[in-house]
């Protein structure tokens, strides 16, 4: 960028308007230009204040200002039914800018906050949870390239109730740029309870590296390049240097102390031949029965596959889909994120893929790629891998306060019997496909992998979203456990 615009800017006679906004037009031009370029890190600008404050004008301003090629509009009726049928960050992952753009947002996350508290949804101890639960999904967004700016226009409430019916009474002009949130709020005691909790909202940001901007909305053109300054000054903020990944040490060790989850597992179970047909049908039909009632339709699964490579996860999957309606399940391997999903946070592509409630998903591998094999190969720096527990540990339990049930399994099998396994693969022409050079070159790795899989069961293993750690060398066994276990999991939430 020219350094020269700062100064430029700084410089312009404030008497003159039409110099000073086409001076900011020039910055703000020049600035989107050199994040496009850059690619990394994406820019969100929260606008969000009282209905009349100008929310829909300020929008419509910003879009006039930047080139609109790299600039998304992400509005949401925060009331949609059928977005409601998944978890409330769901819209927003789902539509999350990649690298090198700008979303600008209207009915953010605080909105759903701010609203249950106006409307007695939810009491203050309430409002200060979700406060800090945003601040950690901010948090790591940041982490993961992502710059939030949040900006609050101010409008006294008699002067924005004045201007919101002024607005609606007209036919053009301003009147078309009318965006109205706050609809529901609408009786004196539910409008003091939101301005006490804006005022929460914005102290509680003060201290963080996110605060809140309040600008003041009385005077439109002032409104509007504070709001132009304000993005202007995001897009100028240097980028933080991203850690490097590093390459593995030689001998892994633990970050978590205590005794191993693993060793417990005795890998010894089997089940009789003769019987396993019946108890497979059984167990499918179990499930089936279960996710077809009106309990599931409510609520929705969430399964991810995890395991030592020649483990038996496909089978199980295999076994576990044909227990469901296909019409209402799916299952997605996930390999190597693309150069689309790593324009993006890591956990776009798994947030991408939740289901409707009343639907099921199952991940054939999943989001515990970034403490396992990014770990392990050294794909992913130390800091991002270290900091992926506490990241996955919110986005399960965002998912299970949105009402799905979340299971997951580690299919473990030991050396000798995966040894046994890669062999007969190699061995077998149509089995030939499952065995590739980097599995071998994996098994020379299975004690850094041992120890990787013991730190994610130690910090991952919640009440809510708990492992199931299967022994699988047998395979009717482990399929046999995988499907009894869902199922006992599924009469238990669903009553």
């Amino acid at each position: 960028m020219d350094e020269d615009n700062g100064d430029t800017l700084d410089t312009v006679d404030p008497q003159d308007p039409e110099a000073e906004v086409l001076a900011l037009r020039g910055a703000l031009l020049d600035a989107e230009f050199d994040l496009a370029q850059a690619k990394a890190r994406t820019l969100l600008v929260l606008v969000n204040g009282p209905d009349g404050a100008g929310k829909g004008e300020v929008l419509n301003r910003l879009c006039e200002w930047l080139d609109p090629r790299s600039v998304d509009v992400l509005a949401y009726d925060l009331t949609d039914a059928e977005e409601n049928r998944r978890p409330p960050g769901w819209r927003y992952w789902r539509d999350l800018p990649r690298k090198g753009r700008i979303g600008l947002i209207v009915g953010s996350w605080y909105h759903l906050a701010l609203r249950a508290r106006a409307l007695r949804q939810t009491d203050r101890d309430g409002f200060a949870r979700s406060l800090r639960a945003i601040n950690e999904f901010e948090t790591m967004l940041d982490r993961e390239g992502v710059t939030v700016v949040k900006i609050w226009l101010e409008l006294a409430p008699d002067l924005s109730a004045k201007r919101f019916r002024a607005k609606r009474d007209r036919s053009s002009g301003p009147g078309r740029t009318l965006v109205r949130e706050w609809a529901e709020v609408d009786r004196r005691k539910e409008r003091m309870r939101l301005v006490e909790a804006v005022g929460t909202m914005v102290e509680a940001s003060a201290d963080s590296p996110q605060p809140w901007v309040v600008i003041d909305a009385t005077d439109p053109h002032r409104r509007d390049l504070e709001v132009g300054r304000t993005v202007l000054a995001a897009l100028r903020a240097p980028v933080p240097r991203k850690p490097r990944a590093a390459k593995p040490p030689a001998k892994p060790r633990r970050i978590t102390t205590g005794p191993s989850a693993l060793s417990w597992l005795d890998l010894t179970q089997k089940i009789d031949k003769s019987g396993y047909e019946a108890a497979l049908d059984a167990a499918q039909n179990r499930l089936f029965d279960l996710t077809q009632g009106k309990a599931f339709r409510k609520r929705g699964l969430i399964c991810a596959f995890e395991g030592n490579d020649a483990a038996g996860k496909g089978s199980a999957i295999r076994r576990l889909r044909g227990a469901l309606d296909p019409r209402e399940a799916r299952v997605i391997g996930i390999s190597a994120p693309t150069e689309e999903e790593l324009a993006h946070p890591y956990l776009w592509r798994f947030w991408r893929r939740i289901p409707d409630r009343g639907q099921t998903v199952i991940f054939d591998r999943s989001w515990y790629g970034r403490v396992l094999v990014e770990r392990v190969e050294g794909f992913a720096a130390p800091d991002d891998w270290r900091r992926a527990y506490a990241e996955i540990n919110h986005f399960e339990r965002q998912l299970t306060q949105g009402g799905y049930i979340v299971q997951k399994f580690w299919l473990a099998i030991d050396p000798q019997e995966q040894l046994r396994r890669f062999e007969a693969r190699a061995n077998t022409q149509h089995k030939r496909f499952k065995i590739t050079e980097e599995d071998w070159r994996n098994r020379d790795k299975l004690p850094a992998y041992s120890v990787a899989v013991e730190d994610m069961l130690a910090l991952t293993m919640t009440e809510s979203a708990p492992w199931t750690l299967v022994a699988a060398n047998d395979k009717r066994f482990a399929r046999l456990k995988v499907l009894q276990t869902l199922a006992d999991r599924l009469e238990k939430e669903l009553g």
